[in-house]
């Protein structure tokens, strides 16, 4: 399963696509672009109490 690595919603659809690569977006919160994550449907969202890089 893809994920929005922004928001780690499932909601993705191909913008564009090809021989480069696939671009996507987001139905939730917007994100676009060739970074997604793939997990499992089992995989938790990330913690929001990790620390953030400064």
């Amino acid at each position: 399963m893809l994920r929005c690595p922004r928001c780690w919603s499932p909601d993705l659809y191909a913008v564009i696509g090809g021989y480069a690569g696939t671009v996507y977006r987001c139905k939730k919160c917007g994100y676009t672009g060739s970074f997604v994550v793939e997990a499992g449907d089992d995989l938790p969202p990330p913690s929001s109490d990790s620390p953030s890089p400064d």
